[in-house]
């Protein structure tokens, strides 16, 4: 049998959703490099202006067709995944193909319409309930996410199976500490995108009562998806924009804290990533983020500012190092390893079909 991999995701930037696709379809690979007696064609199918290629040695690549973005998606790969099953990793899927699997990460759109555009919001909630009602299988990272998908486009829960993101892909990255040239030496960390729902508002409002302290925030915004407020300017604000992984892991290795007060999150990779390079953690007490987070954070209340400057001025002055079983017991849950094992034994056993 011939499996495909949706591979728009190698046109753009990583995020959270890129990342999965990116760590699951590597991940795959090196399942599929153990498993020699498996016979099956794998092959990744991507538009012609990729930005990358994955090193992989099992799972073939193939850049086809003439359009790009949404357009490739819809017309031109149903075309050449039609003699095969589909994966798609990133939310989006073509909605004329019946044979093949969708990752949905949350229900941002519909439970939080304002922080999107409605060109964007309009798409995706149609995408979601085409594919909801004509796909078999769904996919989602978290029992949260599980339920919205539910709740908001009345996907059936026994379509809906529930993969974690790992946190392995950070795991031997060597740290780029040229960045910290750019940056005060002591600072609080936020990363992400610059999507409303993230919060951080509650970041710059922390900021303003705590005029002693520096934060340092990266990651890169969209206005064609996000609606929001620009950037704004503060004395002890620093924004980083967009980072490669090594930048990223230095500035967790350095960071006296992590700030996460996301008002919706379908996971949230960013604060396992911190707790792996030993940096502490507070995240809001909303969403999927007490489901991923457990006792290993502390936690703020994402609508009053109050609550965050409490526990930044806490753990700033208390510094504690992140312990060794806190970081072994993350790295056992959160696997990309295990997903993929999930997402192999499903379709080994003919339950796609």
């Amino acid at each position: 049998m011939k499996y495909y991999i949706n591979g728009r995701f190698l046109t753009q930037r990583i995020t959270g959703v890129q990342r999965y696709a990116r760590e699951m379809t590597l991940a795959l690979d090196q399942l599929l490099q153990e498993r020699t007696s498996d016979q099956n064609e794998y092959t990744i199918l991507a538009p012609k202006n990729v930005i990358e290629t994955l090193p992989c040695k099992r799972i073939q690549f193939k850049a086809c067709g003439h359009l790009i973005g949404h357009l490739w998606e819809q017309i031109e790969l149903p075309y050449y995944a039609k003699d095969g099953y589909l994966l798609n990793f990133c939310n989006c899927a073509p909605l004329i193909k019946k044979n093949q699997a969708v990752t949905i990460h949350d229900a941002a759109i519909a439970a939080f319409p304002s922080a999107y555009s409605w060109k964007f919001r309009l798409w995706y909630r149609i995408m979601y309930t085409v594919l909801g009602k004509r796909l078999n299988t769904i996919f989602t990272v978290s029992n949260f996410s599980r339920n919205e998908l539910n709740k908001y486009f009345g996907i059936p829960k026994e379509k809906i199976h529930v993969t974690y993101n790992g946190v392995e892909h950070l795991k031997d990255i060597q740290p780029d500490d040229k960045i910290l040239a750019k940056i005060p030496k002591d600072y609080v960390l936020a990363v992400s995108s610059q999507n409303p729902t993230k919060n951080f508002k509650l970041v710059l409002e922390a900021a303003e009562q705590l005029p002693e302290v520096n934060f340092v925030i990266a990651g890169g915004s969209n206005a064609k998806v996000f609606t929001g407020e620009e950037e704004k300017v503060m004395a002890n604000v620093h924004y980083v924009g967009y980072v490669s992984d090594q930048e990223l892991v230095s500035l967790y290795r350095h960071a006296k804290a992590f700030v996460y007060p996301s008002l919706y999150e379908g996971f949230g990779i960013p604060p396992l990533e911190a707790l792996l390079n030993g940096c502490p953690v507070i995240v809001s007490d909303r969403a999927s983020l007490p489901e991923i987070c457990g006792d290993t954070v502390e936690y703020c209340d994402a609508k009053n500012n109050k609550s965050i400057v409490t526990k930044l001025t806490n753990v700033v002055s208390n510094e504690k190092p992140i312990m060794q079983h806190i970081k072994n017991q993350i790295q056992e849950r959160y696997s990309w390893k295990k997903s993929a094992d999930y997402l192999y034994v499903y379709y080994d056993d003919n339950k796609y079909k």
